[in-house]
């Protein structure tokens, strides 16, 4: 039996990156890019208006004089000629600055009647004129290769005029549920039947990586159980949540053998999540997870998440374990590896509380944590004492 960590690395092992993809920039958030971005042009690419105003020569300015105006430049417009001496032009913000002008005067400080406009007071020379290329100079580095885009990336790439990047692809999952008593939210429950929490928690995370997987729903049947796994293993990962305990009804590992998965593991020395089944087809990753929801959301975290990001050509992809502080004792009393829900907060240093649940089925207690602290197998924590945790907070 392998150990967390041992199950982990085997996971990785086997995880290849995929063919880069080009991907729309407005959907490349938490993507690796896979190439440096320089930007083709300047930034502005004109000397333009930082204010709505008027356009002046500076030299002919001072305080209570009055200039002749000769029009309005708007954004995205063009004033034809160049401004003559005593002589303005309306501007309003991003327009560009006429040929002749070196400054612009804010509206608020003007006063126009008669086609005269009065200043109250001078300028300077380069008063709120955004210069050409003072932001981004033509070649300029904007994002090195290996940068996770995220949503603060994206104004900078469209404003070079990206409208793709080259970026890590993400990989097409299948969302598997098993088992003849579970029903999907929102329908009517039968005679010993529960609703699915699984199908959507684990869709929901994928979610939270860009990827949309539906869960698909199939009865503890060899006939069915084959066909939903034959047709899921057409994905990159195949997630199934049940079926894969020893149970006479855990179809899962001998229909998986039967399509031509080879099993790497198939129990992990954790709770939750010991019966735990990790295989491979060709490229496709297939994590079969125990039915309870606990082991499922730490499959996610541990497992299928860091996956996912390796695929996908990211450097950040092992799972992020902090360290933090017990703010009460840890006992699991479990000779194996445990993975104890706990409330996290942080003030000066993350602070952590295991949170009081009766099994591992336990969902209630799930949506009162916010992470999971790590206890050693056969081992407990005082209070006091450090430990690390993994958080989805």
């Amino acid at each position: 039996m392998l150990t967390f960590e041992e199950a982990i690395q085997t996971v990785l092992k086997h995880a290849k990156p995929l063919p880069p993809a080009y991907t729309p920039t407005e959907q490349a958030v938490g993507r690796a890019l896979l190439e440096d971005v320089c930007s083709g042009i300047e930034m502005p690419p004109f000397d333009k208006s930082a204010v709505d105003g008027y356009a002046v020569r500076a030299g002919d300015l001072r305080a209570g004089c009055a200039l002749k105006c000769l029009g309005v430049v708007q954004a995205g417009g063009n004033f034809k000629g160049a401004l003559k001496p005593g002589c303005c032009v309306k501007i309003m913000t991003g327009a560009p600055v006429p040929a002749g002008a070196d400054a612009v005067v804010m509206v608020e400080y003007t006063s126009e009647k008669g086609g005269l406009v009065k200043f109250e007071e001078g300028i300077e020379k380069g008063a709120n004129i955004a210069k050409r290329g003072e932001d981004i100079k033509k070649g300029q580095l904007l994002l090195k290769r290996g940068t996770v885009i995220s949503v603060s990336h994206i104004a900078v790439l469209a404003a070079a005029g990206r409208g793709r990047v080259k970026t890590g692809a993400l990989p097409k999952v299948s969302l598997v549920n098993t088992g003849g008593e579970i029903v999907m939210p929102g329908k009517k429950l039968g005679r010993n039947q529960i609703y699915n929490s699984n199908g959507p928690m684990l869709s929901a995370m994928l979610r939270t990586d860009g990827i949309n997987a539906a869960p698909v729903m199939v009865r503890d049947e060899a006939k069915k159980t084959r066909a939903a796994l034959a047709a899921a293993l057409k994905a990159d990962i195949v997630l199934i949540s049940g079926g894969v305990s020893m149970g006479d009804y855990d179809l899962v590992p001998g229909v998986l053998k039967s399509l031509g998965v080879k099993t790497l593991f198939h129990k992990v020395r954790v709770r939750p999540g010991k019966p735990m089944l990790f295989g491979v087809k060709g490229r496709t990753l297939v994590f079969g997870i125990p039915g309870n929801p606990l082991a499922n959301f730490l499959a996610y975290l541990a497992y299928i998440r860091p996956a996912i990001r390796k695929l996908g050509g990211r450097a950040d992809y092992a799972p992020q374990f902090l360290t933090g502080t017990c703010a009460a004792e840890f006992n699991p009393r479990t000779q194996r590896r445990a993975l104890v829900l706990s409330r996290v907060t942080a003030k000066t240093e993350h602070s952590l509380v295991p949170v009081s649940n009766s099994g591992s089925a336990d969902i209630l207690a799930l949506a009162e944590a916010e992470g999971f602290t790590m206890v050693d197998e056969g081992g407990l924590i005082k209070k006091g004492g450090k430990a690390k945790f993994i958080t989805w907070a």
